[in-house]
């Protein structure tokens, strides 16, 4: 797809909508977009050098970037549509944007042009499996070994052995984390370069699809339940995981809470929920259990004062589920635990 009346027109009814924009006029085009003449009400007068992607990822935005020629003009980026994540790489970058949902961002010589939220105009029909979903387990452990040391600098073989599966899925899976400029190529194999907005991407998607849980209610107070689940494996020969923000306060304490998330075995849930005296109930719970449907949930967990408590990013995840506090504690447990 290349460069059409709609990427004209995207730009060109932004600027003429200026009060103070004597003069805009596309000057020529170019192999990858077009020049612009804008001309201010002060008589200032300057270049657009309007760049076009019909795909728009973070890496082409970063290498775009790294290659604008200020001799052409201030550098904008068109295209039919631009993610908030894309969007705040340019805005960061100084470099402007302009979408065909009406999407854009231009600062400079008393201009201010900003309009954000407009969904794509073309979404694609049917939504491929995200990397970043729960049911995406291959995805999630490769993703768990890369967080295991945010500095390291893996080789996809060693990733493979590690997780246990092909070259190739761990190939298929750093292009996507390079694209998005999540990871980066360096020599002797990849490194996260983004990890933050890597985890934030990710608990969006994991949270997407709503999630078993057994919500329930115990007679007795918090603390009393902790020490409870604990017997569970000495008595009742069952595990279970602190997670939530009954496990994010092992890690950082910094706020009250008043229910306990906790993983357990599908298959040892209703004899935990009786061993525990506890009703499932439909609110008012102070009891929620999550169902340990595989084993990367629970992989780095630690115990910590006698409680068995899933690993820092297992609470981010988690956590980030759990509007208010929840955002709080895996805000604080990032810091902390995950980017030292």
């Amino acid at each position: 797809m290349k460069l059409d009346r709609n990427g004209l027109e995207c730009v060109e009814k932004k600027f003429l909508k200026l009060p103070n924009i004597q003069k805009y006029e596309v000057v020529h085009r170019t192999e990858d977009g077009f020049i612009a003449s804008v001309e201010m009400d002060d008589g200032y007068e300057f270049n657009i050098n309007a760049c076009f992607l019909n795909r728009v990822f973070p890496s082409t935005i970063m290498e775009l970037i790294e290659k604008q020629d200020k001799n052409q003009g201030v550098s904008i980026l068109v295209a039919p549509y631009i993610s908030e994540r894309t969007a705040q790489i340019c805005e960061d970058n100084g470099m402007g944007y302009f979408d065909y949902a009406g999407n854009c961002w231009f600062v400079g010589h008393s201009i201010f042009l900003s309009e954000k939220g407009n969904k794509n105009p073309q979404p694609k029909g049917q939504r491929s499996v995200s990397i970043f979903e729960r049911t995406s387990v291959v995805s999630s452990c490769i993703l768990r070994e890369l967080f295991a040391d945010v500095t390291r600098v893996w080789k996809l073989k060693h990733l493979a052995e590690k997780v246990n599966c092909s070259i190739g899925q761990v190939s298929k899976l750093m292009n996507v984390l390079v694209e998005n400029a999540w990871v980066e190529k360096v020599p002797g194999g990849y490194r996260i370069m983004d990890p933050e907005s890597l985890l934030l991407e990710w608990s969006k998607d994991y949270g997407k699809k709503e999630m078993t849980a057994y919500s329930c209610y115990s007679l007795d107070n918090i603390s009393v339940i902790e020490e409870r689940l604990k017997n569970l494996k000495k008595d009742m020969g069952i595990d279970s995981y602190l997670t939530g923000l009954s496990g994010g306060v092992r890690y950082a304490p910094v706020v009250r809470y008043n229910k306990v998330h906790v993983y357990i075995a599908p298959e040892d849930i209703q004899e935990a929920i009786s061993y525990l005296d506890m009703k499932e109930v439909n609110s008012g719970s102070n009891v929620v259990i999550l169902p340990l449907e595989n084993d990367s949930y629970i992989k780095d967990c630690r115990v910590i004062g006698d409680s068995a408590v899933v690993s820092p990013l297992q609470i981010y995840l988690d956590c980030m589920q759990i509007k208010g506090r929840g955002e709080e504690m895996a805000e604080a447990v990032l810091r902390k635990e995950i980017i030292k």
